[in-house]
């Protein structure tokens, strides 16, 4: 996450901030998408499997996730006027 620069108002820094968790919510449903490629495409009579793609990207969904809810945690707090 990026730090807020000294002169941005709080509305702005919402408009980032929901950009940013937009982009992060997008990231994690495309790897969300992959994950459901990649079991679709295991075949264990052949021996075809993805579980190493398969964990890192479930992982990485994980972190995007946590990511996005410190966005809405913080918008939440500059809706309510908390700063840092």
């Amino acid at each position: 996450m990026e730090n807020q620069p000294a002169n941005e108002s709080a509305s702005e820094e919402i408009a980032r901030l929901t950009i940013e968790m937009d982009q992060l919510n997008n990231k994690k449903k495309q790897c969300l998408e992959k994950v459901r490629k990649l079991m679709a495409g295991e075949d264990p009579e052949k021996g075809i499997f993805h579980n190493k793609e398969i964990f890192i990207l479930q992982q990485e969904s994980l972190r995007l996730g946590v990511e996005a809810e410190f966005c809405r945690k913080k918008i939440n707090r500059l809706h309510l006027g908390y700063n840092q």
